[in-house]
C-alpha cells in the first residue's frame, strides 16, 4: 500500500508534468486558457489519491497560472481582472473537489454496505448449520432418551416421569444456550453446576467440583447435561445423594496432546453412601444412556464400584467438546 508520504511526493511530480505541457503548449494556444492543463491534473490526483492531495495541485496550480499565464506575466496581479480569473478558478476547483469528496464517500458507505452484508449472509449460513446440526443431534440424543426409557420403565407413570425429568434437563441447558450473548462462552464448571442443580449440591458442603474452565459447544453442552443429571438422579437413589453422610467430587483435566489427540478426563466420585453398593449385573438405563449419547461425541465411559461407593470416568476426545472456532484456533 502507497503510503501518504509517497502520495504526496507523486502529487507534487504530477503538478510539474502538468505544469511544464502547460509551458510546451502554450505557444499554440490563444488568450485565455490559463487553467487548461491544471483542471484536469487536479481532477485526477483527487480522485487517485484523495481530496487533500487535490487540494495540494490545486493550490500550487492557481498560484502557478496566476504567476506565469495570467497577464501582467510573471507576476501577482490584484487587479479586477486576474482576481476576476481567480475567483472562476476557484470556485471550479472546490466544486470539483467537493464532488470527489462526496463521490468518494458515498463509494466508501456502499463498499462497507457490501461488506456487511456479506458477513450478515456468511454468518446466518454458519448459524443455519450449526442449527441443523445441533438439531439433529438433540432429536437423536431425545429418541435415545425415549427408548431406553421405555424399555426400562415397568409402568406409564413411571414412563412419563422418567421422560419428564430428562427432557427437562435437556430442556434447561438449551434455555443456558439461549441466554448467551454474542461471544460468551459456555464452560464445563457452568454446565455441571447447572445440570446438578435440582439436587440442591450447590447449597450444600456435602459437593465439590474441581477443573480449569474449558468452553463447551452446544452439541456437548445438551450431551453432558443430561448424563450428569442422570448420575445426580441416580446418586439420590441409590448412591452419596440418598444419605446424610454421602458426597459427591467431580474433577476433570485435559490429557495430551503430547501423547496424540487431547482427551477430556471427568471423574465423578461417590463415597459415604449405602454400603454395599455392587456393580449391576445386566446394564441399567444410566450406563446404557451414556454409552449411546457419549457415542455422538465419540466419547466412551467406565463405571466401577469400589468399597469406598462409585466412581465413573468419562473420557471425551476435545474436538467433539470445545467450540469450533477454538478447535480451529488451536
Amino acid at each position: 500500500m502507497v503510503s501518504r508520504t509517497t502520495e504526496y511526493a507523486i502529487s507534487l511530480l504530477f503538478f510539474a508534468g502538468v505544469l511544464a505541457l502547460r509551458f510546451w503548449i502554450d505557444p499554440y494556444l490563444p488568450p485565455g486558457f490559463p487553467y487548461l492543463t491544471f483542471f484536469p491534473a487536479v481532477v485526477i490526483c483527487g480522485f487517485v489519491f484523495g481530496v487533500q492531495q487535490g487540494a495540494l495541485v490545486a493550490l500550487l496550480s492557481g498560484l502557478a497560472a496566476w504567476y506565469f499565464f495570467i497577464p501582467p506575466y510573471y507576476a501577482f496581479s490584484f487587479s479586477p481582472g486576474p482576481l476576476t480569473a481567480m475567483a472562476l478558478y476557484l470556485f471550479v476547483v472546490v466544486t470539483d473537489l467537493t464532488l470527489i469528496h462526496l463521490m468518494v464517500r458515498a463509494y466508501t458507505a456502499e463498499l462497507e454496505a457490501q461488506n456487511e452484508m456479506t458477513q450478515m449472509v456468511e454468518h446466518q449460513e454458519v448459524m443455519a448449520t450449526e442449527l441443523d446440526h445441533r438439531l439433529k443431534n438433540v432429536f437423536a440424543t431425545m429418541n435415545a432418551v425415549i427408548m431406553l426409557s421405555q424399555k426400562h420403565a415397568s409402568t406409564p407413570e413411571e414412563l412419563a416421569s422418567k421422560l419428564r425429568q430428562r427432557l427437562n434437563a435437556m430442556a434447561r441447558s438449551n434455555l443456558v444456550l439461549r441466554g448467551l450473548k454474542p461471544g460468551d462462552e459456555m464452560t464445563l464448571d457452568v454446565v455441571l453446576l447447572q445440570a446438578l442443580e435440582p439436587f440442591g449440591v450447590d447449597e450444600s458442603n456435602r459437593f465439590s467440583a474441581f477443573g480449569n474452565k474449558i468452553a463447551v459447544s452446544g452439541q456437548a453442552v445438551v450431551v453432558l447435561s443430561l448424563i450428569l443429571h442422570e448420575l445426580g438422579t441416580n446418586a439420590a437413589k441409590y448412591g452419596a445423594f440418598s444419605v446424610p453422610a454421602g458426597r459427591g467430587d467431580v474433577e476433570w483435566t485435559v490429557v495430551g496432546p503430547e501423547t496424540g489427540e487431547a482427551l477430556l478426563t471427568l471423574r465423578w466420585v461417590e463415597t459415604g453412601g449405602p454400603q454395599p453398593r455392587q456393580e449391576p449385573e445386566h446394564a441399567g438405563f444410566g450406563s446404557t444412556l451414556m454409552r449411546r449419547v457419549l457415542g455422538s461425541l465419540k466419547g466412551t465411559s467406565t463405571t466401577t464400584y469400589p468399597p469406598s461407593g462409585a466412581v465413573v470416568e468419562i473420557t471425551l476426545p476435545m474436538t467433539s467438546v470445545l467450540p469450533f472456532p477454538a478447535v480451529a484456533a488451536g
